[in-house]
């Protein structure tokens, strides 16, 4: 295909577009764009025949994406957030701001690593903006990955070769009971005494290596456990053990969302985490960036150059109450 033969898009075309792919219904997808229905059907056929290509079948009953449709939508998702964020950089460049960096967070950070970044030295932060998304590790991963994220603090311990990793602290597992089980007075607990009980978990796609190390964690004890219900978030797995449907075994910062009715028991095994990570894509780097690692150097230092070459892994005692 020679550079004339290109098709041009704008950003208005594919707006519409993702509209009705995402609700497959032209007249719904209309109202959410604050227009009629028959323009909104006129510009995505003018997209169609730039594109030389079918995006939708449509019937007299539904709406449904074609092959060619399903590609676009991935495409066009990843377009439009780059050029929301365009504007939102632009816009703190007209303010005299310093600049916005885009951070991803698996939901303990917010209660641990990340406000201890933000708090050892608020000055060094000037006038930086960041904006925070909460989201899983494989997310933030695959966000850093394509430039939708500046950085992510992810459980993580390897990354794909296009990333950098800085490991930040390491943090053991703790059983979550409801305070009615029969272990919940325990100063610690062993895996043998709950590997019959249901275990609630997150899916492996969501925190693979996490998972991983579970497993791991029972069949170093020779056990195999009970697999119960699946839980998107630590908040989730709380929830489901204030429900009575099993026990959880969570990072030790998962005490600072205490819930009524959960007591954290401490495990007899030391089961491990996989570390809690920054990770940035050195490609990608910019003075936000640099900013902000800087911060987090003050936050979590680097041990001497003779100990290790990464970044500092702290080790939590989770038989303190903190």
């Amino acid at each position: 295909m020679t550079e004339a033969s290109i098709p041009v898009l704008n950003l208005r075309h594919l707006r519409y577009f993702v509209a009705v792919a995402q609700e497959l219904h032209f007249g719904r997808a209309a109202a959410n764009l604050g227009i009629s229905q028959p323009p909104l059907s006129e510009q995505i056929r003018n997209l169609e025949a730039t594109l030389g290509t079918r995006l939708f079948q449509r019937t007299q009953r539904k709406v449904t994406l074609t092959s060619s449709g399903r590609v676009l939508l991935a495409e066009a998702s990843r377009l439009l957030v780059h050029a929301e964020r365009v504007g939102e950089v632009m816009a703190a460049a007209r303010t005299g701001r310093s600049g916005q960096l885009f951070l991803g967070c698996v939901p303990t950070s917010l209660f641990s690593a990340l406000p201890a970044i933000l708090r050892a030295q608020p000055a060094a932060l000037g006038a930086l903006d960041i904006r925070v998304t909460e989201a899983h590790t494989a997310e933030i991963v695959a966000a850093v990955l394509d430039g939708r994220l500046d950085a992510g603090l992810v459980w993580e311990e390897r990354v794909p070769p296009a990333l950098s990793i800085q490991p930040l602290e390491r943090i053991l597992f703790i059983v979550a009971l409801h305070r009615s089980h029969r272990l919940a007075g325990s100063k610690r607990v062993a895996l043998a005494e709950l590997a019959a009980e249901p275990l609630i978990l997150p899916p492996r796609a969501l925190t693979p290596h996490q998972f991983d190390r579970i497993h791991a964690g029972f069949r170093g004890a020779g056990l195999t456990p009970r697999i119960g219900q699946q839980a998107n978030s630590i908040a989730a797995q709380l929830g489901f053990v204030v429900c009575g449907l099993g026990y959880a075994l969570v990072p030790a910062h998962a005490r600072k969302l205490a819930m009524a009715d959960v007591v954290f028991v401490p495990l007899r095994e030391s089961v491990e985490s996989v570390p809690l990570s920054l990770i940035w894509n050195e490609r990608r780097t910019s003075s936000q960036l640099t900013t902000f690692r800087r911060q987090l150097d003050a936050a979590f230092p680097p041990p001497a150059p003779a100990r290790s070459r990464a970044g500092k892994v702290r080790d939590l005692d989770t038989v303190s109450a903190g």
